[in-house]
């Protein structure tokens, strides 16, 4: 039977899945919106226009478009990268060299430091002596610091790992946020565009030509 977690542990993951839902939130409220507004034009209209007569218009209408899906794509993109769940062990962050990952790690190991056994300064140094001291271990050694040091190691890891996993999408949820702000203001304005270019007004109906008869009496 496992261990429970620790609550450290337990509160980081649950801070962790707190941004993934407000994520889902934030770009559901988004992207209704502006299927809304997409959703409220006519592509009836659109094939309606004149390629020739029309052009201006044809050539809004195809540019909101494609300015409304680059606006989506800018929130869809940072957005699955927060909801993705990733699983990585301590000792796939340590030798991480993803520019997020190594980001991360330099600023846990200022946290941190103070853990690590003497005389290692990098989560890559602490998993290899606890390593270095698991296979004496197992060779039937009893030195008491070896055993120590894995019994450390085995409660400062999920710590770790768990740390790094909420920065990751910490930093993430971050850049969500940014293009949040460009994503929106694009796709609205690109739909917007559409709907109008999409729709012209009907056009204005020609008054019926009258003559007008003066009739005297007889």
């Amino acid at each position: 039977m496992s261990e429970p977690a620790s609550p450290v542990v337990a509160a980081m993951a649950a801070a962790t899945q707190s941004l993934r839902d407000t994520a889902k939130w934030l770009v559901g409220g988004v992207v209704a919106t502006a299927a809304a507004v997409f959703a409220g034009s006519s592509l009836t209209s659109l094939g309606a226009l004149d390629p020739t007569a029309d052009q201006q218009r044809l050539l809004f209408a195809l540019g909101g478009l494609v300015v409304g899906f680059i606006g989506l794509a800018a929130i869809l993109g940072p957005a699955f990268r927060v909801l993705v769940v990733e699983t990585r062990t301590v000792r796939e962050f340590a030798v991480a060299t993803e520019p997020e990952f190594t980001r991360v790690r330099d600023r846990l190991i200022t946290r941190y430091q103070a853990e690590f056994p003497a005389g290692v300064n990098s989560f890559e140094g602490y998993v290899k002596a606890v390593d270095e001291a698991h296979g004496r271990l197992k060779l039937g050694g009893t030195d008491a610091t070896d055993m120590d040091l894995v019994d450390k190691a085995t409660a400062d890891f999920p710590v770790f790992n768990a740390d790094a996993g909420f920065n990751v999408v910490r930093n993430r949820f971050a850049s969500l946020q940014c293009g949040l702000v460009f994503g929106t203001i694009l796709a609205i304005l690109g739909f917007g565009v559409f709907a109008w270019a999409a729709n012209p007004p009907p056009p204005k109906s020609t008054p019926p030509a009258f003559s007008l008869t003066i009739q005297g009496k007889q």
